[in-house]
């Protein structure tokens, strides 16, 4: 999918992003995602109520909170960039684009292989830490009170940083594609 088509979300047909089974996967992320942004604000909610109406908040709130943003953010990171909704400078690349499209889009290909080199650092960096929190039995919280495993928080942390990637290299191949496209119907 193209980065113009999901910018006007007038002028985007419904099913602007193609479908496949990753597109379905990556999709599906993003609404177990927001599905996390809702318990959290009931988690929110309900601690406030009960503290503020019983005194009695409700034990590891703030560590959940603090580690479900992290979850919420790579769940919903390849989402995001096939969708065409990463925030980004558009400032430079849109009216290059439009004025030389062939090399705009083979730069902005050089910006998704740089997005791929990204995460791609983020899931390798992030592999060790997964292992050492599987093996070690690594717990957040305090003890006694409220711990929770840490690894599924790593886990969703290499998952979405390789999607995303994976993600980022699709872009780039159909940039890549659509400016060696562009170049042929010139010589034509």
């Amino acid at each position: 999918m193209s980065y113009e088509a999901a910018t006007d979300l007038d002028a985007a047909p419904a099913g602007a992003a193609p479908v496949s089974a990753f597109g379905r996967f990556v999709d599906g992320l993003n609404a177990l995602g927001s599905a996390v942004i809702g318990l959290v604000m009931v988690l929110m909610c309900a601690d406030v109520l009960l503290r503020n109406l019983a005194n009695r908040p409700i034990d590891g709130v703030a560590e959940l909170v603090a580690t479900s943003i992290v979850v919420i953010v790579f769940l919903q990171l390849p989402a995001t960039l096939r969708h065409g909704r990463m925030s980004r400078a558009d400032l430079f690349i849109d009216p290059f684009i439009a004025r030389r499209p062939r090399a705009g889009k083979r730069l902005r290909s050089l910006f998704s292989a740089v997005g791929v080199f990204a995460c791609g650092v983020i899931a390798y960096a992030t592999w060790p830490m997964l292992n050492k929190a599987w093996s070690g039995d690594e717990f957040l919280g305090v003890e006694g009170v409220f711990t929770f495993p840490v690894w599924p928080m790593r886990a969703v942390v290499v998952l979405g940083a390789a999607l995303a990637a994976v993600q980022y290299a699709l872009l780039a191949a159909q940039d890549w594609a659509e400016a060696a496209r562009q170049g042929e119907a010139r010589h034509d």
